[in-house]
């Protein structure tokens, strides 16, 4: 990567956007207060679930943690289900399996994880915080989950 890319790429992962420019964002991407809330709500609800029923390495294997994940998906679901709220989108559980596989279950130190994941936790809040200053990257991460939850958000 020559100097010139790494510099943008640096700018972009670290230089905060106006809060016009986030604004202007939000409305073209229709992307509400209340939503972000509650998706974050969904996700915070998901990892929590995950990471205080993890068994450990020790005595998990591959196919248990695809059904740890399973079950951590499905009562997330149900949950949300008893405030008539469903989320039905095969992209949306595969985003998450995905995040979990690579940032949880492929983890040798489980130990950051501890106290529900704090800092996996603090991502997503960040991510969600529809008051935060935010970076190109912060503001594209957002706006991709917000409009795959966007997808998958019933009412019932």
């Amino acid at each position: 990567m020559n100097n010139k890319n790494k510099l943008n790429f640096l700018d972009y992962i670290n230089t905060p956007m106006s809060k016009e420019s986030i604004m202007m964002i939000y409305g073209a991407n229709n992307i509400r207060y209340e939503k972000c809330e509650l998706f974050n709500d969904f996700v915070q609800s998901l990892l929590m679930l995950a990471f205080d029923t993890y068994m450990g390495d020790d005595v998990t294997d591959i196919d248990e943690q695809f059904n740890h994940f399973n079950w951590c998906w499905e009562t997330n679901i149900s949950n949300f289900l008893t405030e008539s709220i469903y989320f039905e989108n095969k992209k949306l559980y595969n985003y998450f399996l995905e995040f979990m596989l690579e940032v949880f279950y492929s983890s040798t130190d489980k130990s950051v994880f501890r106290n529900s994941g704090k800092n996996v936790l603090e991502l997503w809040n960040n991510i969600f915080d529809y008051n935060r200053v935010k970076t190109n990257a912060d503001m594209d991460t957002m706006v991709e989950i917000y409009k795959i939850f966007e997808k998958s958000l019933k009412i019932i």
